[in-house]
């Protein structure tokens, strides 16, 4: 029977696959929950560390109209001011940019989740 420390090397090989197959994931995720209609509201999602002061200003630093909270105080919901938001708050740090409604369904199933 092998093990995970029985070649040398494979370690790092199985740690190469776990974070490229993440990397996918989360780009698939960035590009996939871009809002089709961003006019009617986004939820812009910055690093869980990023505090609710600190969402709020980024958020809404062009002028676009802060909402609320979108369970974590690094998730705000936005009105955007303009045209291109969703570029400018990926450019600005924001790990993504997400149809409201598609986090309230994400947030709900973590709830459900959460109440064994």
């Amino acid at each position: 029977m092998t093990t995970l420390c029985a070649r040398p090397g494979r370690f790092v090989e199985v740690l190469t696959l776990v974070s490229l197959s993440i990397a996918a994931l989360a780009a698939s995720a960035r590009i996939g929950l871009v809002p089709q209609n961003p006019e009617n509201g986004v939820a812009v999602v910055f690093a869980p560390w990023t505090s609710s002061q600190a969402s709020i200003e980024r958020a809404t630093a062009d002028g676009s109209r802060f909402v609320r909270f979108g369970g974590f105080g690094s998730i705000a919901v936005v009105m955007p001011a303009g045209p291109g938001y969703i570029e400018r708050m990926l450019g600005s740090g924001a790990w993504f940019v997400v149809d409201p409604k598609m986090l309230a369904a994400c947030s709900a199933a973590i709830s459900i989740l959460g109440t064994n």
